[in-house]
């Protein structure tokens, strides 16, 4: 498992994962990592996997009212988990892939050392 001291540093509680429990199918299933903030207001639940890009951390995000969650907190979570310089990607998948049945949020850490997006707002 992943080593995620920033997470305690700011105040992000380990709790059991999907994995753990022995819950849920597919990717749930898969949910090695689990986190509550100190307020109880969100939930991220963390994947690791290897792929031709290397390693990779799916990060899936929640809050407690089930609502949308706004870009600048997705941004403030991925900083306290992962690190303010981690890069992370949201996609908006095809039609044909599309799962739409929680407001649930994905977010994709990139192994900053092996993966180089090859753009940016700041080129």
């Amino acid at each position: 498992m992943p080593n995620y001291k920033l997470a305690k540093i700011n105040k992000w509680t380990l709790k059991p994962s999907p994995n753990e429990k022995n819950r849920g199918s597919g990717w749930l299933h898969d949910m090695t990592t689990a986190f509550v903030d100190k307020d109880r207001n969100y939930c991220i639940m963390i994947r690791e996997f290897i792929c031709e890009w290397g390693k990779v951390e799916h990060a899936c995000i929640r809050n407690k009212e089930n609502t949308d969650i706004s870009w600048s907190e997705k941004q403030r979570i991925k900083n306290e988990i992962f690190g303010n310089e981690a890069v992370a990607i949201e996609i908006f998948p095809k039609e044909s892939e599309l799962v739409d049945e929680a407001n649930m949020y994905h977010l994709w850490i990139l192994d900053s050392k092996s993966i180089k997006i090859p753009f940016s707002l700041k080129f």
